[in-house]
């Protein structure tokens, strides 16, 4: 019986690992018949699909406009106002246009800069935790690290984190999840309208007073004797606000899960967190990405992985499965923190590689020495089998995981 994967199956999506390698054996390219769509799974037809925007359009929300019904295009359409200014969206030229503005903001150096600050909202997150108790390490702590980091970047009160957060969440019913959820356009219009106006006053507080932030260097630089518009800016809020919170976090819960089903690796990565942690990092990204896929609209009739696809097809290039090819990685299924080439998709390839890698892989950094180094004794407080894991095409991660940290 041919395997078939299945995202509105709650096994498949809590470890879609082994249904991806029996489909991958099979040829790295199939039909999904419910998404509609094309999955890719092995490395080779994963990076051809990221890597060829002129055959791979990332712009790919109009023919889902197009699929609506008439009495939710209007709705949809005040969300796809701001969703087709994304560049995650966008192909180049535009695509090119907009990375060269936001990359003078968002870049290593910048990153580099935040070292001290990234350590100190660990440090003071960790101090306020309760030892003795459950918490849920999923929203206590892995969103609401970067949840701080990125509401700083943008210049929103920490104290506003929740609302953006939530409103993030309803604009992603749009695109990211959402199956079988009610009223998704609804919310996600909502969503999309309340950032756009908290950003909107935002950008006008900065321009009339400006700082030497990050906010103000994307409102103020220019290309070509350019600025973004404030459309683009609003929207770009919006795409970091988004990109820079569930990604780092799914890699935070996800790698966790790996230690604390691997208590070996962890012994290990404890012993010499200095000379591991960086690879490690790469290594939880790989083992378990904390984006599933990224999709893509088939611009051109083209053949990949053996399989004939036409110009509007739909086709999800599966990045974790990628991650697992034992064509590329040895031992995929193991976690491996030193001798491992970094050559995994959590972050994509070509010119859609995630501008906010640098960042996630330090917050990660951060936080995983400071778990290891003052919460040894952490253990999951449920058993993974009862926790539910998102409802997701793009984030891959667990929607809980409550755990006891312990004595430091």
């Amino acid at each position: 019986m041919e395997t078939v994967y299945d995202p509105t199956d709650p096994a498949h999506l809590r470890d879609p690992y082994a249904t991806f390698a029996d489909m991958r054996g099979a040829g790295g390219v199939h039909w999904c018949e419910p998404l509609s769509g094309w999955i890719a799974l092995d490395w080779a037809s994963v990076q051809t699909v990221i890597t060829t925007p002129r055959v791979f359009s990332a712009n790919r929300l109009l023919p889902v406009h197009e699929r609506l019904s008439e009495d939710k295009r209007a709705t949809a359409a005040d969300v796809l106002r701001w969703l087709s200014l994304w560049m995650v969206f966008q192909d180049p030229p535009n695509h090119t246009r907009l990375r060269r503005y936001l990359s003078t903001v968002i870049n290593p150096r910048m990153v580099e800069s935040l070292r001290a600050s990234i350590t100190d909202i660990t440090a003071d997150l960790f101090d306020g935790l309760p030892k003795d108790r459950p918490i849920d390490f999923f929203t206590e702590v892995a969103l609401t690290l970067p949840g701080y980091v990125v509401m700083d970047l943008l210049g929103v009160p920490r104290d506003r984190l929740a609302e953006v957060k939530q409103w993030s969440d309803e604009m992603m019913l749009f695109i990211g999840s959402s199956r079988g959820v009610e009223n998704k356009y609804e919310r996600a219009r909502h969503g999309a309208y309340s950032m756009a106006e908290l950003f909107r006053q935002l950008i006008d507080e900065r321009r009339s007073h400006p700082k030497d932030d990050a906010l103000t260097r994307m409102i103020t630089t220019e290309v070509d004797g350019e600025t973004l518009t404030e459309d683009e800016l609003i929207a770009s809020m919006m795409m970091i606000g988004n990109g820079a919170q569930d990604t780092t976090a799914h890699l935070l819960t996800n790698g966790l899960i790996a230690l604390h089903q691997r208590p070996e690796v962890a012994a290990k990565l404890t012993a010499d967190v200095d000379g591991l942690i960086v690879s490690a990092v790469d290594e939880f990204l790989r083992f378990d990405s904390p984006v599933l896929s990224t999709g893509r609209l088939v611009a051109a009739d083209t053949e990949l992985g053996g399989q004939q696809l036409k110009e509007g097809d739909r086709i999800f290039a599966m990045l974790a499965a990628a991650n697992r090819d034992p064509a590329v990685f040895d031992s995929p299924d193991e976690i491996v923190l030193e001798g491992r080439p970094n050559g995994h998709l959590a972050f994509s390839k070509g010119v859609h590689f995630c501008l906010g890698a640098p960042l996630a892989r330090l917050e990660g950094q951060i936080a995983f020495r400071h778990l290891l180094e003052r919460f040894p004794g952490l253990r999951i407080a449920e058993p993974l089998e009862t926790i539910p894991w998102s409802n997701s095409l793009v984030s891959r991660g667990p929607l809980r995981l409550p755990v006891v940290l312990g004595g430091e």
